[in-house]
């Protein structure tokens, strides 16, 4: 029978047909299907209606296919195979591909290698490219759609994006060993400042395109005359120079490694000082993320403290 362009074969009558085939009667293919004997039925007829031809008798609640039937059974087996190999590979697809971030070096470096990790092993097929860039870079490439996300310490960000906290820590003053300070963890406000000297002891700092420039310029708030003596690219050479005895640093307790706080005195800054830094993931108010890009930003998301 001819069908114009729009009148297209009923996927749902051919599987009531197909698994009645396979069954052997109306009623099992009823219940393997969860509908009832009478939906089976009528599909079944609408089905015959549409190719023109009778697929199969029944007597005494048994099913004979007749020869167009039989066709239409070994076409609907080649067919659903193929939905279902379709789908596996639209899966599959799923899993693959490439979720791109950009953050400053320390996020890079402190906070996700262990998500990454986790991440990768879960989805080897996914690449993940993880960009070091300024924060006003990481936020331009977020609205543009260049990438997927950022994760960037929590600060004012444009209306058509949105921030998800994920990991907040204390401020830190890092002198080097060779510094003799009282041995407490912890100084109030009063007592920092005149131990600090802040006029006269030379700050060390990342270089402005990192991470750290809130933080200095609240200790500069403090202190209009804050020497900088060093300015640095990567945190790694900031607590180098700082053992070296070099000068002082302020860091987000992110950056703080177990080893830093045995070669260097960690000192945390009274919330009144600089208060804390809260990291968090930035994307698109309107993106919709996939299935892996969303299985990766719930991974980073469990890191909320």
């Amino acid at each position: 029978m001819r069908h114009n362009d729009y009148d297209a074969m009923d996927l749902k009558a051919l599987r009531c047909f197909y698994v009645m085939a396979q069954c052997g009667s109306v009623s099992r293919a009823s219940i393997e299907l969860g509908v009832s004997e009478a939906a089976v039925s009528q599909r079944i007829k609408l089905l015959e209606s549409y190719l023109g031809s009778k697929l199969y008798r029944s007597r005494g609640g048994k099913v004979r296919i007749t020869p167009a039937g039989e066709q239409t059974f070994q076409f609907a087996m080649s067919l659903f195979d193929s939905i279902n190999s379709f789908e596996h590979a639209l899966e599959s697809e799923s899993q693959s591909g490439e979720i791109l971030l950009s953050s400053h070096d320390s996020v890079l470096r402190y906070l996700l290698p262990e998500k990454v990790k986790r991440f990768s092993l879960q989805h080897p097929k996914i690449r993940l490219s993880l960009l070091s860039r300024p924060l006003d870079q990481t936020l331009k490439l977020v609205r543009t759609n260049e990438i997927d996300l950022g994760v960037i310490a929590k600060c004012r960000i444009p209306c058509d994006l949105i921030f998800k906290p994920i990991s907040t820590h204390s401020t830190y003053l890092l002198l080097s060993k060779q510094e003799r300070i009282a041995s407490v963890e912890k100084y109030d406000l009063t007592s920092l400042m005149e131990y600090l000297d802040l006029e006269s002891r030379p700050l060390i700092c990342l270089e402005e395109k990192q991470e750290g420039k809130r933080l200095i310029q609240e200790i500069e708030s403090f202190s209009s005359t804050l020497q900088v003596k060093h300015e640095v690219g990567t945190m790694e050479s900031l607590k180098h120079y700082v053992s070296l005895g070099l000068g002082f640093a302020v860091i987000s307790g992110l950056s703080l490694t177990d080893e830093d706080r045995s070669n260097l005195h960690c000192v945390e800054l009274p919330q009144e000082l600089v208060g804390t830094t809260t990291y968090g993931i930035v994307t698109r108010l309107k993106k919709q993320p996939n299935p892996a890009l969303e299985q990766f930003i719930k991974i980073l998301s469990e890191t909320v403290e």
